[in-house]
C-alpha cells in the first residue's frame, strides 16, 4: 500500500476537486487522477463520483475519511518530532564512548576534553582502543557513540556509517634532536635509508607500511628494526636512539614539545591521509548525540 495515495484522498475530500487537490499537493492533475485510480483499485470502492457540485465521496469514503485524517496527522507529528532541534550541550548529563588510536588521542583529546569542561561539564567521555575486527558490532550494538580514525577502504564501507572529515595529515621524518645531520630541512634519501626505522602499525601486523610501498615502486628498501602499535611509544623510542620514525606532521610537532625530537621533510613524496569523525546513521535523530557531534565538528574540523 502506497501511503502517498491517502494524502491525495484527503486533499480531494477537502477540496471536492481533483485539480484543486493536485494543486495543493504540488502535483499535476494527471498524477492526482492516477493516484485516485490506484487507490480505488486497492480499496475496491469508487471513493468519489463526479457531480455538478464537484467530486462527491461515496459512503465508504465518508466513513474512511476521519480514520485517514487521524493517520496522516499522526505521521505529520512523527515527522515534526524527528526534525526537533538538538538539546543544548550545557544541559547534557551523559557518558559518551569514543573509539580512537593514540594518534587521535594525541591530536584531539586535549581540545575535546578541555572544551567539554567549559561547554558541557555534565558530559563524561570513555575512550576505547581502535580495533577494526570488532568495530562493526560495536557500532551496531550501540556500544560506541563515535569513532575518530582514518578508516581503510575495507572498513570505510561499514553499513550505515556517516563520516565527516576533521583533519588532513601529511608525513615527516622524526629523529632524536641530538643526531648529527646536516642542518637542512630535508633529509637525503641515502641518509634516510641507511638509518634503522621504527614502523608504527596500529591495528595491523607486519613490518611494512605506506612508506615501504612508496620505496618499493622506486626499487628501494628501508630497514625496519621495530614495529609497534603506538605512535607515542615510537616518539619516545627515537628520542633515545639513532633510529628514525615517519609520523604525521601534526603529531610530530606536538610530540616535539615534550620529547627532544628533530623534524625533517621526507626525501620522497608520500600521499597524506584524512581522519574522520564517524558514527552510525541510526544515531542521527538522537538529539543529545547530535548536540555533541556538532560541538566536536565545530571544535576540531578544519572547516
Amino acid at each position: 500500500m502506497d501511503l502517498n495515495l491517502f494524502a491525495v484522498f484527503e486533499a480531494i475530500m477537502r477540496h471536492g476537486s481533483v485539480s484543486q487537490a493536485a494543486q495543493s499537493l504540488g502535483l499535476t492533475q494527471p498524477a492526482a487522477s492516477n493516484a485516485l485510480t490506484r487507490l480505488r483499485g486497492q480499496l475496491g470502492d469508487q471513493l468519489f463520483v463526479r457531480s455538478k457540485n464537484g467530486m462527491l465521496p461515496t459512503r465508504f469514503a465518508t466513513q474512511m475519511a476521519p480514520v485517514i485524517a487521524r493517520a496522516l496527522s499522526g505521521l505529520a507529528e512523527v515527522a515534526s518530532q524527528s526534525a526537533s532541534p538538538s538539546i543544548a550541550l550545557a544541559d547534557l548529563k551523559r557518558n559518551f564512548t569514543f573509539v580512537m588510536s593514540d594518534l587521535e588521542e594525541a591530536l584531539f583529546i586535549t581540545e575535546l576534553i578541555g572544551g567539554l569542561a567549559k561547554a558541557a561539564p555534565g558530559i563524561s567521555v570513555e575512550v576505547r582502543p581502535f580495533r577494526s575486527d570488532i568495530l562493526q558490532d560495536a557500532l551496531e550494538l550501540e556500544r560506541v557513540d563515535f569513532v575518530m580514525a582514518h578508516l581503510e577502504p575495507s572498513i570505510r564501507n561499514l553499513k550505515n556509517l556517516v563520516t565527516r572529515n576533521i583533519a588532513t595529515l601529511d608525513f615527516v621524518c622524526v629523529m632524536a634532536r641530538a643526531q648529527a645531520l646536516a642542518d637542512r630541512p630535508v633529509i637525503q634519501l641515502e641518509e634516510y635509508l641507511e638509518r634503522g626505522h621504527i614502523l608504527v602499525a596500529p591495528d595491523r601486523r607486519g613490518r611494512r607500511g605506506v612508506i615501504d610501498a612508496h620505496l618499493r615502486t622506486m626499487g628501494r628498501q628501508r630497514a625496519v628494526v621495530c614495529s609497534i602499535p603506538h605512535f607515542l611509544s615510537a616518539c619516545l623510542l627515537v628520542s633515545e636512539t639513532d633510529h628514525l620514525v615517519t609520523l604525521p606532521r601534526q603529531l610530530a610537532e606536538r610530540a616535539a614539545r615534550h620529547f627532544p625530537l628533530r623534524i625533517m621533510e621526507l626525501p620522497i613524496p608520500v600521499e597524506g591521509f584524512s581522519i574522520g569523525l564517524h558514527w552510525r546513521s541510526t544515531r542521527d535523530k538522537d538529539p543529545e548525540h547530535a548536540s555533541l557531534r556538532d560541538f566536536i565538528l565545530a571544535t576540531l574540523s578544519p572547516d
